[in-house]
């Protein structure tokens, strides 16, 4: 399903506009902070392996479309990528999961958020590599997710996916 919605072309906006996109949550810097980083938790998932395939970025730009409902352009999603892609490469990973798990711990459902999308980008090509398990791994242990909980997480994830 994130692969059929992040393949999907935005409306073409030519120019500034294209780039300029507010973020969806402008104005609401709590929600704003919580969105973030469950989108960077995802994209921390996807270049745990030090390479990115298109069909991650397919997946990533889906799921931001859907906690978006469609309102973010791909320009918007790109630029965002972009973003957290330049953290990546600034801070390096530990920084990077240290910080997106410092907001997340916040409030227990956007832990769990957090880590279930990362896991549902991690699915999306049907196998978890090492790299990406070590990042649930790490995800789960600094969002004080316990074992058990992660595993029912993960088993309500698996059977939706099943399901659809």
């Amino acid at each position: 399903h994130l692969l059929d919605t992040g393949g999907r072309k935005s409306i073409f906006v030519a120019g500034a506009e294209a780039h300029e996109q507010a973020h969806p949550l402008e104005g609401d810097e709590e929600a704003k902070a919580f969105f973030d980083a469950v989108c960077e938790a995802m994209y921390l998932m996807i270049s745990s392996d030090g390479k990115i395939e298109d069909s991650e970025r397919t997946v990533i730009k889906g799921a931001i479309r859907e906690l978006t409902a469609n309102s973010m352009r791909s320009a918007a999603i790109e630029q965002l990528v972009s973003e957290m892609d330049a953290r990546l490469k600034a801070e390096g990973q530990e920084k990077r999961l240290d910080a997106v798990c410092a907001v997340l711990v916040e409030r227990v459902e956007a832990a769990e958020a957090g880590f279930v999308l990362a896991a549902a980008v991690a699915f999306a090509d049907d196998e978890i590599a090492d790299a990406e398990n070590d990042i649930l791994n790490t995800l789960a242990e600094k969002l004080h997710i316990s074992t058990e909980r992660a595993e029912a997480l993960l088993d309500e994830l698996e059977a939706d996916g099943a399901a659809s």
